[in-house]
């Protein structure tokens, strides 16, 4: 136990002064030096990843299931002659305006708006019956 009486008591860490007052500024300008690069994560590749699968089936539903419209011509060859008989028995025509023929029919919008297309269309503003008709009502 000589050998450690003989060593000197004396502190062999010495700190400078100051040192820890100027720590904490000097660890932030360290830190804002360094400026580091965020890290981006790829989040428009998985959002992509998984859209793209769900737009093509909407898509595909869309031109699948979309309901196919009939032309007049497909629309009355449907109809057999004896139900347009039977349904010409059965109304006055004088009676009825169009908007009851339209609704007496089960058509949805898209055929009436076909119809009218076609007639509009086929209508002939030359035609000689309809000249004299405009002239006769003037």
């Amino acid at each position: 136990m000589k050998n450690l009486e003989n060593i000197p008591k004396k502190n062999i860490f010495d700190v400078p002064d100051g040192y820890f007052e100027k720590l904490p500024s000097r660890i932030q300008a360290r830190i804002g030096a360094e400026n580091p690069q965020a890290e981006t994560k790829p989040y428009f590749r998985y959002a992509l990843q998984y859209a793209l699968p769900v737009v093509l089936v909407v898509v595909a539903a869309i031109f699948i299931f979309k309901p196919k419209s009939n032309s007049v011509e497909e629309m009355l060859a449907s109809v057999s002659t004896e139900q347009l008989v039977a349904y010409l028995d059965e109304v006055d025509m004088n009676t009825l305006s169009t908007e009851e023929l339209i609704e007496s029919f089960e058509f949805d919008t898209e055929t009436i708006e076909a119809i009218e297309q076609e007639v509009y269309f086929n209508f002939d503003l030359e035609n000689d019956d309809f000249t004299n008709l405009y002239i006769q009502e003037f």
